[in-house]
């Protein structure tokens, strides 16, 4: 694991742009990891290692984050190095002339965030649940200071270092932790939490952390599934919840307000919400699990296979 996580480039990240003060207890948390790594990690980590040379590298970002560059490499080899890597459920990714069609089109997603406005420049970005690092490259072509993504499984870290190993952005920093090995020092200007707060056994406690992430008068990004009405309703699966058993609770959106502003955020946008489509999420050749298309209601689309609503989607953007 030492060759793919540099612990100087995390020291020189943090100081370069002034996040001192959680330096130590992050560097110690990622030492503390490395001692139970997943027993794939030297399959992966391999996989990363056999991708190929690749002179006058560069990133774009369109239907696809798009890595792209000279390389006498065998497309089909390289293909099937980087289905070594799967499953990917974030994306799309272009990796020279080869596509990966991942789960989630997460730049629909990306889009719609964009849309409300949301100004990323010059901030320090903190993305919890950053799963392979999707949302890092956009945010940082958006102008932001750095981008900070943590995510505790191995498998996204190393999905971030197929592509960042060639980028070399000094100011993308991926941590494979989770939110709760973080330090809770108020030191991020900004921090999203995009598809996180179902899968939180206690959604409160979650909006708390991530509050005591911020800085004073910076922002929290929160995306999660809601329930489509209006009401004052709640959400908990008894087991499973389309398909996914680590869904705990989803509210409408108006419960998912008074739950930010209980914790003493000001809310100052709220999205339309918006029904979950086989366009943004499905099965792929790149990830061959059962998906959307497979828990959803042969004969409701408006339903989950259990009879549950079909999932909708809100942003909401607070004031710490």
């Amino acid at each position: 694991m030492k060759d793919l996580i540099n612990f100087d480039y995390l020291q020189q990240f943090f100081r370069q742009h002034h996040l001192n003060i959680i330096e130590k207890e992050v560097i110690n948390a990622c030492h503390e990891k490395l001692k139970k790594p997943h027993g794939d990690v030297q399959r992966w980590q391999a996989a990363v290692k056999d991708l190929p040379k690749i002179d006058n590298v560069r990133l774009s970002i369109n239907e696809a984050i798009q890595l792209s560059g000279n390389s006498s490499s065998d497309s089909q080899i390289v293909k099937n190095t980087l289905k070594r890597l799967c499953p990917w459920r974030k994306g799309p990714f272009q990796f020279l002339d080869t596509r990966i069609d991942s789960e989630w089109d997460s730049l629909l997603k990306w889009r719609r965030l964009s849309a409300t406005g949301v100004n990323f420049t010059g901030k320090n970005i903190l993305d919890i649940g950053c799963g392979n690092g999707t949302f890092m490259w956009p945010i940082y072509e958006s102008d932001a200071k750095s981008v900070t993504g943590v995510d505790p499984m191995w498998l996204f870290y190393n999905q971030f270092m197929a592509f960042q190993q060639y980028i070399k952005n000094p100011h993308l920093c991926f941590l494979p932790l989770g939110v709760e090995n973080l330090p809770l020092k108020n030191a991020y200007d900004s921090v999203l939490s995009m598809g996180v707060l179902y899968h939180r056994k206690s959604p409160l406690d979650h909006l708390l952390q991530l509050k005591n992430l911020i800085k004073k008068s910076g922002d929290l990004i929160i995306e999660t599934i809601v329930l489509p009405d209006k009401k004052n309703t709640l959400l908990t699966p008894k087991d499973r919840y389309s398909g996914m058993r680590n869904v705990w609770m989803i509210p409408t959106k108006k419960v998912l307000c008074s739950w930010l502003v209980r914790v003493g955020f000001k809310i100052t946008f709220v999205s339309e919400v918006i029904k979950t489509t086989l366009d943004e999420q499905r099965q792929s050749e790149w990830m061959g699990f059962h998906s959307l298309n497979q828990f959803l209601d042969e004969k409701n689309e408006l339903l989950t296979i259990e009879g549950h609503p079909a999932p909708y989607r809100v942003i909401v953007i607070c004031k710490s």
